[in-house]
């Protein structure tokens, strides 16, 4: 009988499920599901999936929870060697309606490898205060090893990296032009959001194509249960939101256009900003329960549009859009086996017309059709097998014209193909360790990337209140920008297949880190990293002649630390980032220090809940100045090209300003207090919430560049002041 009774208790079984808001419906992402009195559990991924291996069999009480919701206990009876279907919604705590909570609760996972891995959710969007607009890069800007050049542009560099080597995916889709209004504001709303994971380094090997950074956006399915929707006005853009059921799943439908573009003066030095752009989103999910209950097909789009618009003949126009249309067919297997397949296409087009200006005309078009094939198996030991086969169809297609009105044209297709593997090792109560390998069957460029791209992380956990990590990735990129490093606001940045004449970029992350739970409210991170680049792509200025090539090849390197503290209890949020980096590139033996490149960075943000709808926030930055190339000198150059028209006693001339070595000097520091309060209130059949906020509260003159030619100090955003309202149904 003993002996039957021990046989007995070793045998387990599975629990698996989706988990999602009784209200909406929509999936609730990173909950906590696991078995009560026992430390066997799993989170939900971001499709609010779960899978529990290893359960004992009989009757077992399943916990699940997540912030701001009322945690649930439900009864199941696990049998041996099989999987447990558990699916269940969560009831929206009413109590904690007005909380502050921003991140989910620490992950039952201790010995999660997400070392460069910040989860940043929609709540803690909102609480950033904001200008003109709502902007998911402003969150993404105050991360710690995360950098930009001003305050006018949402363009931003991680930890050394260039701009173009960040991808921005919206539902799997990479968005390769991810701004509206010259960079200004990101072109995705912040209203469709559910879920952004934003990897700084060491990312997975399912990403490719990108040597910095990963922003992976997930947005909302639409309510499933009734039909809703939200108006927003602010001082730059209206935008409206529907969403409702449809069959046995749901739509949302999202729109946004700007209509006084008169606000952006204040981004611009008090410059015209002709600006005029609007976006468009979609969503539909369906399931067909009938047919398969384990099975979920969803299509989204989108559509982003920019234009630049001068009335003077002289003053060049724009025209800039984003299309992506994609699909999707979510499985779950009869093993545990989950899977997603999905087909997209993504196009971005930009376009410079000079009219009668002295501008060189431009254009430029990209298309991107993509089918992926991504499957993670859970094993009873608690490890994950993720794998998958990625084919990619790219074009690049550019036109330019130079300064002798010659026109040049250099296109470029080609298809990649590519095999992952990442095995998760999570059988260890205080080891967690991942391997992984991205394969290159073939190669969008000529060249082709590097054919093996391996990616490694770890982490340990002595004590339950400290993890150590590390984590080594190699990654490739074979399509790039040719971005003015000097241009600090730039309009037409067009993407180009490396050409074959140069090795495509490449880049070696070396990351460590240790993160401390002092308690489930507060954590204290620390990381260092060091990444080598290679083969960057850049314009050759120096290009005399035909026999020089258009391009050529930059390498570099960066290093530094940084800190990040976060403080959540039920009515305040505080977070606060530290970094400490470096960064330089090297070209034609000269080494010397990138624009983005600034040493010391600060950013606190702290939010309260007041109660009776009332919500404060603030956030307080503090940053070196940027580098920049000091004036060393002028001369006179005489302008004389008929010498014989010219009276030889008084030449005309132009005077020519004289730089010294590039970006030797730094500006001044940098500082900026911002704040915001919001009140919701209820107005007939009507949720409100009035959202106010001043940007650079006290007024700092921030100094964004010096004019070398008009010797004009130009400075960032001054005072100011917005208001929104948001309507909701």
């Amino acid at each position: 009988m003993c002996f039957y009774s021990l046989i007995n208790a070793q045998e387990t079984g599975s629990l698996r499920g989706i988990i999602t808001d009784s209200g909406t419906g929509e999936t609730v992402i990173y909950a906590n599901v696991f078995i009560k009195g026992t430390t066997i559990g799993a989170p939900t991924n971001t499709r609010g999936y779960y899978f529990v291996p290893s359960v004992p069999v009989g009757k077992q009480l399943v916990v699940i929870s997540y912030l701001g919701y009322k945690k649930k206990t439900v009864e199941v009876v696990i049998q041996s060697n099989k999987i447990t279907e558990l699916s269940a919604a969560l009831e929206p705590d009413n109590v904690k309606l007005d909380v502050v909570n921003i991140v989910s609760e620490k992950s039952i996972r201790d010995t999660e490898t997400d070392l460069g891995l910040q989860k940043i959710s929609a709540r803690e969007i909102e609480m950033q205060p904001h200008g003109a607009e709502a902007d998911i890069f402003r969150v993404i800007k105050s991360a710690p090893g995360v950098s930009a050049t001003g305050d006018v542009t949402a363009k931003f560099f991680v930890r050394g990296g260039n701009s173009d080597q960040n991808m921005v995916v919206m539902n799997g889709v990479p968005i390769y032009n991810p701004f509206h209004a010259m960079g200004i504001f990101s072109v995705i709303d912040p209203e469709v959001i559910s879920q952004m994971n934003f990897y700084k380094g060491g990312f997975g090997p399912e990403y490719g194509g990108r040597l910095s950074s990963v922003l992976d956006v997930v947005t909302k399915d639409g309510n499933k249960n009734r039909i809703g929707g939200t108006a927003t006005f602010g001082m730059l853009s209206g935008k409206a939101m529907l969403e409702g059921p449809l069959g046995d799943g749901s739509y949302i439908f999202s729109g946004r256009k700007s209509y006084h573009s008169g606000i952006l003066k204040k981004y611009l030095n008090d410059k015209e900003a002709p600006f005029n752009f609007y976006d468009l989103s979609f969503k539909i999910n369906q399931t067909f329960p009938e047919l398969d209950k384990n099975s979920k097909f969803t299509i989204h789009g989108f559509y982003s549009f920019d234009e630049v618009k001068n009335e003077n003949p002289l003053e060049e126009d724009h025209n800039i859009s984003n299309l992506v249309l994609g699909s999707n067919w979510q499985k779950i297997w009869s093993t545990p086996l989950f899977s997603v397949f999905s087909l997209y296409y993504s196009g971005f087009d930009a376009e410079l017309d000079p009219k009668l200006g002295s501008s060189k005309g431009r254009k430029n078009h990209l298309y991107d059709i993509s089918a992926n094939f991504d499957f993670t198996y859970v094993y009873g030991n608690k490890d994950e097998f993720d794998f998958g086969l990625q084919t990619k169809h790219l074009s690049t297609e550019l036109e330019i014209e130079n300064v002798y009105n010659n026109k040049a044209t250099y296109n470029e297709t080609g298809t990649e193909l590519a095999l992952y593997g990442n095995y998760k090792f999570y059988r260890w109560e205080k080891i967690g360790f991942e391997a992984g390998m991205r394969i290159f069957l073939n190669g969008i460029s000529n060249v082709g990337p590097i054919m093996l791209e391996p990616r490694f992380s770890f982490t340990y956990r002595p004590w339950p209140f400290i993890a150590l990590k590390a984590a080594i990735a190699r990654h490739s990129q074979e399509i790039s920008t040719l971005a003015d490093e000097n241009e600090l606001i730039s309009i037409f940045e067009p993407w180009i297949i490396t050409p074959e004449n140069i090795a495509p970029p490449e880049a070696t992350h070396f990351i460590i880190g240790i993160k401390s739970y002092f308690s489930d409210k507060l954590s204290l991170e620390l990381e260092a990293y060091y990444k080598d680049l290679a083969n960057l792509l850049e314009p050759n200025y120096e290009k005399y002649s035909e026999k020089y090539s258009d391009y050529t090849r930059v390498n570099g390197y960066s290093y530094g630390g940084e800190a990040l503290l976060k403080w959540n209890t039920p009515f305040m949020f505080f977070k606060t980032g530290y970094s400490l980096s470096w960064s330089e590139k090297k070209r034609d033996g000269l080494t010397y220090r990138p624009r983005f490149d600034i040493r010391h960075s600060l950013n606190i943000l702290l939010g309260f809940a007041l109660g009776n709808g009332w919500k404060f926030n603030t956030s307080w930055s503090l940053k070196s100045g940027m580098p920049y190339t000091p004036l060393s000198g002028y001369y006179e150059r005489l302008n004389i090209s008929n010498p014989w028209s010219y009276n030889y006693i008084t030449p005309p001339s132009s005077t020519v300003t004289l730089r010294s070595f590039k970006n030797s000097k730094e500006l001044p520091f940098y500082h900026r207090l911002d704040v915001g309060v919001s009140k919701k209130l209820k107005l007939g059949f009507l949720d409100l919430t009035i959202d106010a906020n001043i940007i650079n509260v006290y007024d700092r003159k921030n100094v964004f560049y010096y004019d070398l030619e008009t010797k004009e100090t130009v400075y960032m955003l001054p005072f100011l002041p917005s208001l929104s309202v948001k309507a909701k149904l």
